[in-house]
């Protein structure tokens, strides 16, 4: 089983989608999918004392510009084990503007069973001090892999949707061989070409 391309497609939707988990909160290994696989590898090792502020993840059936699911911040307070499927919401999104120019795109996510984010309608309800973490570790984790960001921007759901339509239509398009104008009556019975 590849996750990427095998979970049920009604399990990702714009309103409310399954998340694999690859990083837990606190984890110093940072892990990267791979897309061949559908399994994660050790990406690099970050200093001892400087843990991930967030458990990540990635989109099943979604595709970005780097040929890769879309990758998210979970917001959950309990950490997850890496491949633990999570149904979320989207909040918003998270831009980052590197330094050698272009950008790294992560959605924000809240944990449907998690009781304080699922109420998390926003990306101006994160805590202030939330956020701060976050922006601290996403600049770190930046320069440990030699990509610095000159700034990371926190953008509204609307933003969210729209970079996750685009990303579920490149991969219906790649995948599935389903073009936009044949569209959303599709997606539910769309399998990838394999």
């Amino acid at each position: 089983m590849n996750i990427w391309h095998d979970l049920q497609p009604d399990m990702v939707r714009r309103e409310e989608y399954t998340v694999f988990t690859a990083n837990s909160i606190g984890s110093t290994a940072i892990l990267s999918f791979d897309g061949g696989t559908g399994l994660l590898c050790l990406d690099h090792v970050g200093d001892s004392n400087i843990g991930a502020s967030n458990n990540t993840g990635f989109l099943p059936r979604t595709c970005t510009q780097e040929g890769l699911p879309i990758e998210t911040v979970l917001l959950c307070n309990a950490p997850l084990p890496a491949m633990t499927l999570v149904r979320c919401r989207p909040v918003g999104l998270i831009v980052l503007h590197l330094e050698q120019g272009g950008v790294r795109k992560l959605m924000l996510s809240a944990a449907c069973a998690d009781e304080f984010w699922s109420a998390c309608l926003t990306v101006d309800e994160i805590p202030t001090a939330h956020r701060k973490a976050l922006v601290r570790y996403l600049r770190y984790d930046q320069q440990v892999i030699g990509q610095p960001a000159a700034s990371i921007e926190f953008q509204g759901l609307e933003q969210a949707e729209k970079y996750f339509d685009v990303c579920r239509q490149d991969y219906l398009l790649r995948y599935c061989g389903v073009r936009p104008q044949e569209n959303t009556e599709a997606i539910s019975e769309d399998t990838p070409a394999k």
